[in-house]
C-alpha cells in the first residue's frame, strides 16, 4: 500500500466511527449535511437549535466524483475544524455519472438553504473532486460571493480527461470528453471558467503537496497555489498530518 493509500483507510476507519446531526436540504437521498459545532452532540442527541454566532465552514468531500465514495473519510477533518473554533457543514450531494447539473443544483441549493437558515459562512473547503466543486461555487456570479480554499483540487479538466485522471473520472461525472460538449466544460471547468473571468481568482486559496499522486500537481499550475513540499493527497484533510497547521493558516483571517 502507498502513503496515501494508508492515511484513506485510517480516515475510513476513524470516520466511520464518528457522526454528527444529519439535516435534509432537498428531497433526494444525497442532499443532506451533517454539522459538527465545537462541543458538538454525537447523533442522536439533539443538537443546538439553529445557527449560532460562530462561523460556519462547509465542506465538499472529494472522491472523483465517483457514486461510491462518500463524506465517511471527511468526518475526521470536520471534527478538527470544529474543535478549532468553526462549525463546520459536511455537505453530501448527488454523484451520477453524466448528470453533473445534478452536482452544481446540489451546491446551489444548500448554499441556499444555509443562508436562508442564517448561517454566516466564512468559506467554502473542499478537497479533490469537491476542490473542483468548491472552485465552481466561488467562480459563480449568480450566487452570492463567499471565498473557497481548495485542497489538492481536480482544478483542470481538460488535463484530467486528456490524462485519465482517476480512471476517466471527469469524463464520466461530465458524461463526454471536452471535444464534444465544450459548452458544458466552460460552465464545470475551474481553469476554464478562471480564463473567462480571472478576477474572481482572488476568492480562491490553493493548497496542493508536490508529492500527490492522486490529483498531480501540474493540476493547478495555472493558478495561484501553496505547494506544500512532501505532502500527498490525503495530507491536506488529516489532522494528524504535519501540514494540518497549513489549512488552519489558509482558513485564518489576515
Amino acid at each position: 500500500m502507498t502513503a496515501e493509500d494508508v492515511a484513506l483507510q485510517r480516515l475510513l476507519d476513524e470516520g466511520s466511527t464518528l457522526a454528527f446531526p444529519v439535516t435534509a436540504y432537498g428531497s433526494q437521498p444525497g442532499q443532506v449535511y451533517e454539522t459538527c459545532a465545537p462541543d458538538a452532540p454525537r447523533v442522536g442527541v439533539s443538537p443546538t437549535q439553529g445557527p449560532t454566532d460562530l462561523r460556519t465552514l462547509v465542506v465538499v468531500h472529494g472522491g472523483y466524483f465517483r457514486p461510491a465514495v462518500d463524506r465517511t473519510h471527511a468526518r475526521p477533518m470536520v471534527r478538527a475544524l470544529a474543535r478549532a473554533g468553526w462549525r463546520v457543514v459536511l455537505a453530501e450531494y448527488r454523484r451520477v455519472p453524466g448528470s453533473p447539473d445534478a452536482t452544481t443544483d446540489d451546491l446551489a441549493a444548500l448554499d441556499t438553504h444555509l443562508r436562508e437558515a442564517g448561517h454566516d459562512i466564512t468559506a467554502w473547503v473542499g478537497h479533490s473532486a469537491g476542490g473542483a466543486l468548491v472552485m465552481w461555487r466561488a467562480l459563480q456570479h449568480h450566487l452570492a460571493p463567499t471565498r473557497a480554499l481548495a485542497l489538492a483540487p481536480v482544478a483542470d479538466f481538460d488535463t484530467a480527461v486528456a490524462e485519465h485522471l482517476g480512471a476517466d473520472a471527469v469524463h464520466d461525472w461530465v458524461g463526454a470528453d471536452p471535444q464534444q460538449s465544450s459548452d458544458l466544460y466552460a460552465r464545470l471547468d475551474p481553469t476554464r471558467l478562471l480564463a473567462a473571468d480571472s478576477s474572481a481568482a482572488q476568492r480562491i486559496s490553493i493548497l496542493h503537496g508536490d508529492e500527490d499522486a492522486t490529483v498531480p500537481l501540474r493540476q493547478t499550475q495555472a493558478w495561484e497555489r501553496t505547494v506544500l513540499p512532501g505532502a500527498h493527497h490525503f495530507d491536506v484533510i488529516d489532522p494528524a498530518s504535519p501540514h494540518w497547521p497549513s489549512v488552519l493558516a489558509a482558513l485564518t483571517p489576515r
